[in-house]
């Protein structure tokens, strides 16, 4: 590797272990922390890849933002070392150093590199398991051990994020119509391979055979395969395919969009093209043609397009237009990709030159008008909301819903119990809630702040102890010989806290107000920071939960 280029990532990788430490969780990574506390060999919706990685860094680290987060720089670092030796193995050291600062600049990839949920972890692994399958294709021996290597590889991508299974498709679509690699369907490795997977699968499988498998319905749902979903429409098409401009950058996704159509024109003439757009066209059309039922999360064909950035990296010299147009496009793309990630990672930048954003949208506020907008364009700004808003001041509404904790408690003389609408409002408050709150919490094994109880699993929390947990039935003998069965429980009987930011609701929903005697409003908390709006948090106080008959 270039010299000038690995100081390059090592000094970036030190910049945003700086920016990971300095800036709250979001809402997903409190919530795989409450994972990583309660290790298991599989969850609801994900492996336990995530929460592993979580319990490591803050089993050294402990519950920072910096231990949480630990492994995301390293995961950026290391998935650039692998994209550089990936594309050296397949063209050239030019093509390699190009495609790994492509992948720096783009503002999803950056996101990841601060931020630990599964997709660093994701990506990481899907370069990696690409790196040695393309080094088992060219051993002489099928029962090379990069064949099970490769296999477990793509395991462990899995047990991080179920797409990576997606990589054994790949694997087919290029041995099934590449020339040059499909004897290797008659040699035992790609047995091998899926035996090396097959062993990754074990986790997620005895946990979901105990759990009515779970994780395989909730994935039906989530693709809306169950017809859940809008059917056929194109609005939701485009408004998956707009939102890859962002957060590539217009310019270098619109380039890679050319360089997956031209190579893949090319896909039975360059056996090293093939290789490329068979790790990425599987996952890229599956998840387009998904769309047109449902837009997708712009994260979900991000492996995807991995390889492309190769393919980018190796068509754009041979682009038949003049050099000083091309270096003018390049300079224009780089400069604006690296602008937007700067952006993404720190949108004060734009606040600290005057310009007004809020982090949220005031719900208060009425809608704006055309005329409004004309006369003051600025109120777009004010309106829009900030995607950085969901890693704002999380902390400060956890410390003011603990003084409100313990002024409760005080005035009524004993513990309240914690319900948050959301579990991603749970898991937040939860991580930042201080420690010097005292809750009604029988043990370790439930969590500090539950969600509304359901019979149908939701999440994660469907899966621990839960406030409408019944523990002993007693049977009451009346004096007119009639048998009263008294349920009993931790939380029968107590007070508890309801606590939500969706910020129109202005009563606990009817499920509370049927399992508690009754209810008043605690606390309105509106959330700022640098003067705008950020989240508007409720506070409801539900006195005395009876058992739900659900």
């Amino acid at each position: 590797m270039p010299r000038l280029l690995l100081w390059s990532l090592l000094i970036l990788t030190v910049v945003r272990f700086v920016i990971a430490g300095s800036n709250e969780l979001s809402e997903d990574e409190a919530y795989y922390h409450l994972w990583s506390e309660r290790l298991a060999p599989s969850y609801y919706s994900k492996g336990p890849g995530v929460a592993t990685t979580m319990a490591a860094s803050t089993a050294i680290f402990g519950k920072s933002e910096i231990g949480v987060r630990f492994f995301a720089p390293l995961l950026a670092l290391g998935s650039s070392l692998v994209l550089f030796r990936l594309a050296r193995s397949i063209f050239d050291e030019r093509v390699a150093a190009w495609s790994v600062m492509l992948l720096n600049l783009v503002p999803i990839f950056n996101a990841g590199g601060v931020i630990l949920t599964i997709d660093p972890l994701s990506i990481f692994f899907w370069l990696l398991a690409m790196l040695t399958f393309w080094r088992a294709l060219h051993r002489a021996s099928g029962l090379h051990w990069l064949w099970p290597m490769t296999g477990f590889i793509i395991g462990l991508g899995f047990l991080c994020k179920y797409t990576n299974a997606l990589q054994l498709l790949s694997v087919l679509v290029l041995l099934v119509f590449s020339r040059r690699w499909r004897g290797q369907l008659r040699r035992p490795g790609w047995l091998l391979m899926l035996g090396g997977f097959a062993v990754c699968t074990i986790p997620v499988l005895l946990w979901n055979a105990q759990n009515g498998w779970i994780t395989f319905v909730h994935l039906w749902e989530r693709g809306k395969l169950d017809g859940g979903g809008s059917g056929f429409d194109s609005g939701e098409f485009f408004e998956f395919f707009g939102g890859h401009f962002g957060v590539y950058s217009p310019f270098i996704f619109m380039g890679l969009l050319w360089a997956l159509v031209v190579s893949a024109r090319q896909f039975f003439k360059d056996e090293r093209q093939a290789f490329l757009v068979s790790f990425a066209l599987p996952i890229v059309v599956m998840y387009f043609l998904l769309s047109f039922n449902e837009a997708g999360e712009l994260n979900w064909t991000a492996p995807g397009w991995l390889p492309v950035a190769v393919l980018l990296a190796y068509h754009w010299p041979q682009w038949g237009v003049s050099p000083a147009w091309k270096s003018r496009l390049m300079a224009t793309g780089l400069v604006f990709a690296g602008a937007m990630s700067l952006l993404a990672l720190n949108t004060d930048n734009l606040r600290k030159s005057g310009l007004r954003w809020s982090y949220g949208a005031d719900s208060w506020e009425p809608p704006l008008t055309a005329g409004e907008v004309m006369k003051s364009p600025y109120l777009l700004l004010d309106n829009a909301g900030d995607f950085s808003g969901r890693l704002r001041g999380w902390k400060s509404t956890a410390e003011k819903i603990g003084e409100i904790v313990k002024e409760s408690s005080k005035h009524v003389d004993e513990k309240f119990f914690l319900i948050a609408n959301r579990y991603q409002t749970a898991a937040i408050i939860a991580h930042y809630l201080p420690e010097d709150v005292q809750v009604i919490r029988p043990t370790a094994r439930y969590p500090v702040i539950h969600i509304v109880e359901s019979q149908a699993a939701q999440n994660q929390f469907s899966f621990w102890p839960t406030y409408g947990e019944v523990t002993e039935r007693v049977e009451v003998p009346q004096e007119n010989g009639d048998i009263y069965i008294e349920e009993q429980g931790p939380f029968i009987g107590k007070n508890a806290l309801y606590i939500s930011d969706t910020q129109k609701r202005k009563s606990p929903p009817q499920k509370l107000l049927e399992t508690f005697k009754g209810w008043e409003t605690l606390a309105v908390i509106d959330v700022l920071r640098r003067g705008q709006f950020v989240r508007r948090v409720r506070v409801f106080a539900l006195y005395e939960y009876r058992v739900s008959d659900l």
